[in-house]
């Protein structure tokens, strides 16, 4: 089974513009729809439309919290911890036919030890060998720099468990201190600052710190994969109609959680992270892409020398 951890959840509203977001004047919007969100959400809403179950885990609280697990409970199993204060949080994403997207997110509720030990001790019970867990997004306001290093320490405790790590800043330098299976950081995660050959030395060094897989996110100037015992290599963006970028990077890290089910090889698994974030691409807001699209994708993308 694959778990999906989302510690500061949310309600995504996404709104359609002509031209892109203008600050200062009357913006009018063509489109809206609301989906939950949060980025391990994102992950689980992905991996449904490949026909992959996940179980979304998620601190909820206040009002709007409830109307989040509602939500999630008519498409998923939902494991849920109740933070004891504050409201979960509602972002704001706007998009153009530009392509261009802001994103507005809220501040959601504040950091509650208790509730994040509750969910940890869930899981450990529930975790069994070959089970994936995927830990992402920022957790709440005021949470220790090492709160994820320390779901990864525990979960790894079960044999065979994989922890797929997708988060930024202290805490991404704290997870991968304690080896997740995999990681998928962005270019500006890691303060890079040099393109395609800064990005590709990069993914090699996290590789070699005992990392399984490390799959680095370059936006529109594609993506560089590194698998243990492999070179890392790079593949540029697929050329898609571009309709909203919210949810591209929870796309390719739904894929890396797709391989593990799917014994995917290196190869494939990169491709398929491509795929399905191409795919996200095409979407409005974090609605998941269609399987077909994902499949079609798939198969037109190929690695130098395949």
């Amino acid at each position: 089974m694959i778990y999906t951890v989302t510690l500061n959840p949310a309600i995504d509203v996404s709104l359609r513009v002509i031209d892109g977001l203008m600050p200062g004047s009357i913006n009018k919007s063509f489109g809206m729809r609301t989906d939950p969100g949060g980025k391990g959400i994102n992950v689980s809403k992905t991996l449904k439309v490949m026909e992959i179950d996940s179980v979304v885990c998620a601190g909820l609280c206040g009002e709007d919290g409830m109307r989040l697990a509602g939500m999630l409970e008519n498409e998923f199993e939902v494991i849920r911890i109740t933070y004891p204060s504050g409201n979960t949080r509602t972002n704001i994403k706007i998009s153009g036919e530009n392509g261009v997207t802001t994103d507005i997110n809220g501040k959601g509720p504040m950091y509650d030890k208790a509730s994040v030990e509750e969910l940890k001790n869930v899981l450990l019970q529930r975790l069994v060998p070959d089970d994936v867990v995927v830990i992402s997004g920022r957790p709440p306001m005021g949470s220790p720099d090492n709160i994820y290093a320390d779901l990864i320490r525990a979960f790894k405790t079960i044999d065979g468990v994989k922890v797929i790590l997708d988060c930024s800043e202290s805490y991404l330098r704290e997870g991968l201190i304690e080896k997740p299976y995999a990681v998928k950081p962005t270019m500006e995660e890691l303060g890079l600052l040099n393109g395609r050959d800064e990005a590709l030395e990069e993914a090699d060094a996290i590789v070699s710190r005992g990392i399984s897989r490390c799959l680095i996110s370059m936006g529109k100037d594609g993506a560089v994969f590194a698998d243990e015992g492999k070179k890392a290599v790079f593949l540029n963006a697929v050329d898609v109609r571009v309709n909203c970028t919210t949810g591209c990077g929870d796309a390719m890290t739904a894929g890396l959680a797709y391989s593990c089910v799917k014994g995917l090889s290196s190869e494939d698994t990169f491709r398929m992270c491509m795929a399905l974030a191409s795919a996200e691409a095409e979407t409005e807001g974090t609605y998941p892409p269609e399987k077909d699209r994902v499949l079609e994708l798939f198969d037109s993308i190929r690695l130098l020398g395949q």
